[in-house]
């Protein structure tokens, strides 16, 4: 009867934690509107980024006292191949209609002219070429409402303008050159080990190791800050000796803990959520094989109690949130750990780096997420299980430690505890 009148206390002060913090204004919209929104914005991106341009519409005068630069930039804004190459590098619309036609000047005279029709609108642009012993150069002046499409298409031909003048200035034909030095795109796909091929981005690849660590961190992390604020506004404002009254220490301890890992695992879902559902959208969902996401469901506890014991522990210990920042500020440096080792990480999953710090608290749950999602040769199995193991025997040291600091703490007021009294407080009877 007794053990059962403290796991529904504990059940009441958990379910307290998570209600207090689940159904607050920050955390809906935060975690649960955002969220929602992203999750039906996503299948609308490929409809909101192939947009019809408005078309480019007007004169330009090319200031040209040779004249092959005017009809080398009247060539490549109408060429095209040239538009073709333009319109693949930008992928916020569709094709650019180009409707210009392109006057030549030979002399400087009425640059002053041209420039104030520029600045009123009436010229898509004015090209000013000049030549000195570098061979041509241009200088584009567009109107301040041109829109950057309109303008990156200007300047590009400008530019293609300028080589091929310079080209034939050389003596040699632009147009076999570009053939022979065209970029041709290279396609690269992946094969999955059921034989399905699909198109490969190596961006995704650096990206999906780095979502799984970040969505790790943020939702760990979130809920342990939440358990240090909330400890610490209970104590300081003497709420905690009113649930004293009604249960012990450890009930409220561990009712704080399952509260709190409630709120790490509805942001798991949302967040989560979102992140399937993107790769879905970019049928990229096979860069995330059910190995990866069995491994994170390992990782996500052990993370969360590592992390929420030591948050807690603190929490317990001093009454003001400043006070807590000389304490916490080693585990935050440790946590910091896999954000900034995380491109050496996954360019290199199992060298001497990555396998050492997978052994290290509390950076090791983030670590090995990290390793084991981003490895191309598989992680050696005993590896893996050695480090949980190592991360188990952590989390049930600190969840020890923390208690006993809890216990103490809890209704201590005055001194903020230095590091060697919380030891001391460890080993208290």
């Amino acid at each position: 009867m007794t053990e059962s009148t403290s796991v529904r206390r504990t059940c009441v002060v958990a379910w307290r934690d998570f209600r207090h913090t689940v159904l607050t204004k920050g955390f809906i919209i935060g975690a649960l509107v955002l969220p929602a929104i992203m999750f039906l914005v996503i299948p609308l991106i490929p409809m909101l980024t192939q947009s019809t341009p408005k078309p480019l519409v007007g004169r330009v005068v090319v200031i040209d006292e040779r004249g092959g630069m005017a009809t080398a930039f009247d060539l490549a804004l109408h060429s095209k191949e040239s538009a073709a190459k333009r319109n693949q590098r930008d992928f916020l619309g569709g094709p650019l209609e180009v409707q210009v036609t392109v006057e030549r000047m030979s002399d400087h005279a009425q640059e002053a002219a041209l420039r104030s029709q520029v600045a009123d609108g009436e010229l898509v642009a004015l090209v000013i070429a000049q030549h000195d012993d570098d061979g041509e150069r241009a200088e584009v002046l567009v109107p301040s409402a041109s829109s950057p499409r309109h303008t990156r298409h200007v300047e590009s031909a400008a530019r293609e303008a300028v080589i091929r003048s310079r080209t034939l200035d050389a003596g040699e034909d632009y147009d076999r050159l570009r053939s022979i030095m065209r970029n041709d795109r290279v396609e690269v796909s992946r094969i999955s080990p059921r034989g399905e091929q699909a198109p490969e981005s190596a961006v995704m690849r650096m990206l999906v190791p780095g979502g799984f660590m970040m969505l790790l961190w943020i939702t760990i992390f979130t809920s342990a800050n939440n358990l240090l604020t909330s400890t610490i506004e209970e104590k300081s404002s003497r709420v905690i000796e009113v649930l004293l009254s009604a249960v012990n220490p450890l009930e409220l301890l561990v009712g704080k803990l399952l509260g709190q890992a409630g709120v790490s695992l509805v942001m798991l879902a949302m967040y989560g959520g979102v992140g399937i559902a993107a790769l879905g959208a970019m049928a990229m969902l096979d860069v995330v094989p059910i190995s990866h996401i069995l491994w994170f469901a390992v990782w996500f506890p052990i993370g969360y109690f590592m992390v929420a014991a030591i948050m807690v522990s603190v929490g317990s210990a001093v009454t003001e949130l400043r006070e807590a920042q000389s304490l916490i500020a080693p585990v935050m440096i440790a946590l910091m750990v896999p954000l900034m080792l995380w491109l050496p990480i996954i360019e290199n999953p199992n060298g001497p780096l990555a396998t050492a710090f997978s052994f290290i608290p509390p950076a090791s749950p983030f670590v090995n997420v990290l390793r084991l999602t981003a490895a191309t040769e598989p992680v050696p199995l005993w590896e893996s299980l050695l480090a949980v193991v190592v991360a188990i025997v952590s989390v049930m040291v600190l969840l020890w430690a923390g208690a006993r600091i809890f216990r103490v703490g809890v209704l201590m007021q005055g001194k903020t505890p230095t590091p060697r009294e919380l030891l001391r407080w460890v080993w208290m009877r």
